[in-house]
């Protein structure tokens, strides 16, 4: 299967879920999170795997070749100033799953509610136009004999509420 692959491609390259900072990185394939149904044959249903997420966005991209054109005489130049995986981003779509690990990272507090994650339609506009965010997605969202239990909150975790209600 494809995700056995994915999880092939990710122990080759040292990944494993022992380890947030070595977590396995799977990525956005659907790039339509606005239509009530998808159109499998259609093209643009479909992220164009051949870039990176940071340069899915031509203005996005543009911003960050100008800035790193700005940066050419430091030591330490960069394209983008993020990664696509992090342990906070782990956290970030297991919160519902693991909050102890998120509440350690976050000094014994979740994050604020605007920044949990809530939305994959919410999180994909992110990743694809924030010039902070390059993120791709975990395996749990590819494992359907995992049940998505993740995406749940099951705990009644007081995650607080939105500005946006």
């Amino acid at each position: 299967s494809n995700y056995d692959y994915l999880m092939a491609i990710n122990s080759a390259a040292g990944r494993t879920f022992h380890d947030l900072s070595r977590y396995p990185v799977f990525p956005w394939v659907i790039a339509d999170y606005q239509s009530k149904s998808l159109d499998l044959n259609n093209r643009k249903t479909y992220r164009d795997l051949s870039k990176p997420m940071g340069a899915l966005n031509s203005k996005r991209l543009e911003y960050f070749r100008a800035r790193l054109r700005g940066m050419q005489d430091m030591e330490d130049c960069f394209l983008y100033g993020t990664h696509y995986s992090a342990p906070g981003y782990i956290l970030y779509y297991l919160v519902r799953s693991m909050p102890e690990h998120m509440l350690c990272l976050q000094n014994g507090k979740f994050d604020a509610p605007d920044r949990m994650f809530y939305s994959i339609k919410h999180c994909f506009s992110c990743a694809l136009t924030n010039h902070a965010d390059v993120k791709e997605l975990i395996p749990e969202f590819y494992n359907p004999n995992d049940g998505y239990d993740f995406l749940i909150n099951a705990r009644n975790l007081q995650l607080g509420a939105m500005q946006t209600g």
